[in-house]
């Protein structure tokens, strides 16, 4: 019996999907210091950060920052060939980060974990995705997905490594077909590799007439092509005249403006000749209103001149006579007074002889 497979033999059991086994993974031992802390001394303004040495002694001035071990647990499901097959993903990361790292984050020391896991979500996502995504081809049906997982648990450890972390990471994919719920991964791969290349037939034919539906539409598109370019000729035809149409009709309008342009010019040359006669004439009026105004006020002033006057000269009577008065009243009282004196001086004479 020869060693070699027949055809038949390399179909049923999918030896066409891969060239050989993978080559095995050695597992990764990350080497996690549970006791691993930072060290932070402060002395008034002075501080410093240093790793904990074995024979440490805390004093009152110290400040322990435990870098624990974080476990991270992921989980993901994703569908293959229209859903026919499901993949379940178990990630558990565990990680801790080294004494360089944490010099590089000082600031974030008291949540330093949940840093390290917002930071690289993203790109253990990338990582899971990538791997994940390498199943499509279905390759794996006949080899298992051992090596699968091994790679992905290296390639997270790797990433890890590469940012200053120590990490481990163990994964576990567990496969699930919806209509053959019993069918197992390894145990019935001739059973899946036909199932396979029944899909592979179907999604080959399935593809082949949406080629042929595709053609159809093509020539049903290249059809209405003909027939709107066919309507844009057409179309272009009336455009056309309508372009002569629009055209004579340019130029009347044209004429009609400069008609319009002529009669909007006569109307308002009259309009400013109007316009300049009646400002000529409010000109005039207001002019013969300020003479007018001119002549009241003169004969304003001069009857108020006429009447200061006669106010100036009734008063000036008015003080002539107040002072006649006055002069009068004087020698009144003069003459009384030496009319007094006389007759003092006669009595005084009249005593004296006696």
């Amino acid at each position: 019996m020869p060693n070699e497979q027949s055809e038949l033999d390399a179909w049923l059991t999918g030896a066409d999907l891969a060239d050989g086994d993978p080559a095995d993974e050695m597992p990764w031992v990350a080497d996690f210091d549970p006791d691993r802390q930072m060290v932070l001394r402060r002395l008034g303004p002075y501080q410093k950060y240093y790793p904990r040495p074995k024979r440490f002694i805390k004093r009152f001035y110290h400040r322990l920052y435990p870098l624990a071990i974080a476990y991270w647990p992921q989980r993901k499901q994703i569908k293959l060939f229209d859903e026919f097959c499901t993949l379940d993903l178990r990630l558990e990361l565990r990680f801790q980060a080294t004494f360089d790292y944490a010099m590089k984050n000082l600031d974030r020391l008291e949540h330093l974990n949940e840093h390290i896991k917002q930071r690289y979500a993203d790109i253990v996502e990338d990582v899971v995705q990538r791997e994940l995504t390498n199943l499509a081809d279905g390759a794996w049906i006949q080899n298992g997905l051992n090596a699968v997982e091994a790679r992905m648990a290296l390639a997270l450890a790797e990433t890890f490594v590469q940012q200053s972390l120590q990490a481990q990471a163990m994964c576990r994919i567990d496969v699930e077909f919806s209509e053959f719920e019993s069918v197992k991964l390894g145990r019935d791969s001739v059973y899946l590799n036909v199932l396979r290349k029944t899909y592979e037939f179907n999604r080959d034919r399935t593809l082949e007439l949406a080629r042929q539906q595709r053609s159809l539409e093509q020539e049903e598109i290249a059809e209405r092509r003909r027939q709107l370019e066919h309507l844009a000729q057409t179309a272009e035809l009336d455009l056309q005249a309508q372009a002569i149409e629009a055209d004579k009709q340019c130029r009347l309008l044209a004429a009609q403006q400069d008609q319009l342009a002529e009669q909007l010019a006569l109307e308002k040359r009259l309009q400013a000749e109007r316009l300049r006669h009646e400002m000529e004439l409010q000109e005039m009026r207001q002019e013969a209103e300020l003479r007018s105004q001119e002549k009241q006020a003169a004969r304003r002033r001069l009857a108020e001149s006429l009447h200061l006057a006669d106010q100036l000269a009734h008063q000036a009577a008015q003080h002539e006579k107040q002072v006649a008065a006055d002069i009068q009243r004087r020698l009144r009282e003069q003459h009384l007074r030496q009319t007094s004196l006389l007759n003092d001086e006669g009595l005084n004479h009249d005593n004296q002889t006696e």
